[in-house]
């Protein structure tokens, strides 16, 4: 099984993790042309579980970062194929006030589109952390890296010790994991990590803040066996992802498969 991530579907975008409509819309024709079955969360999370399958050539469509394009450009075309997704969202940026557009960033899904479409049984949601999603200082000397990572604590003059840095973890993790199964009445125990970044702290940290499943952007084939707290996925939202790209990645990927089961 492979697991696919994308994060904005959009015109005129120039963001490089963005695609156009059409070139999403090519990647589900490629899909249902060559008997690839897109599946649902709880399909993947019973296969995590139990090592049983009941789709051949499976895919999970992901997305990272609860964009608003996910209700206005990509879901009717996922609703179109009938196709089922799961959308990683950032809790702390989902507003259904105007107020959610005055930050100078991408527009976040609203809570009601994200009840629209959950009502339609074919759009899961899992966290991409509370509010952690940005870069910050990682030294004395400004370089920055993901906030999930060790931080500078440029009020103490030194980098956070352990304990401040799984507390810190903690407390946004269980917030979101909390607060999005408030919003969505669903249990929500899968997290995506921004900028793929992980560590044995952040994959422990996710597991005691109530998390079962740990997505990272580390590309490979799921299988049986698969570590739940390291779940690959292939990058495919990027404009340079032609159809010719995903025939390479699921030849690659299948031959991966059978080598091992042979």
């Amino acid at each position: 099984m492979v697991v696919f991530t994308y994060h904005h579907v959009a015109k005129g975008s120039d963001q490089h993790y963005a695609i156009t409509p059409e070139q999403f819309a090519g990647h589900l024709s490629f899909l249902h042309e060559n008997g690839l079955n897109p599946i649902s969360l709880d399909e993947f999370t019973r296969f995590m579980e139990t090592g049983d399958l009941f789709t051949d050539n499976a895919v999970l469509i992901t997305f990272d970062d609860g964009y608003e394009s996910y209700y206005t450009d990509a879901f009717p075309i996922l609703m179109s194929y009938g196709y089922p997704s799961v959308n990683f969202v950032i809790a702390d940026r989902l507003r259904d006030a105007a107020d959610r557009k005055r930050e100078n960033m991408t527009t976040p899904l609203t809570r009601q589109q994200v009840k629209e479409m959950q009502g339609s049984g074919l759009a899961a949601f899992g966290s991409h952390t509370y509010s952690l999603h940005d870069e910050q200082e990682q030294n004395e000397w400004g370089e920055l890296g993901p906030e999930t990572a060790p931080v500078y604590r440029e009020d103490l003059q030194r980098l956070e010790v352990e304990q401040e840095y799984r507390d810190r973890l903690y407390v946004d993790f269980s917030m979101s994991r909390v607060g999005l199964g408030e919003w969505t009445d669903h249990q929500v125990d899968t997290i995506s990590l921004p900028y793929g970044y992980t560590s044995s702290i952040v994959s422990e940290t996710a597991q005691q803040a109530g998390y079962r499943y740990v997505f990272t952007s580390t590309p490979g084939v799921v299988k049986s066996g698969t570590n739940p707290f390291a779940i690959p996925r292939f990058d495919v939202g990027v404009r340079d992802v032609d159809v010719t790209t995903l025939h390479q990645l699921f030849t690659k990927a299948k031959n991966e498969f059978e080598g091992e089961q042979s």
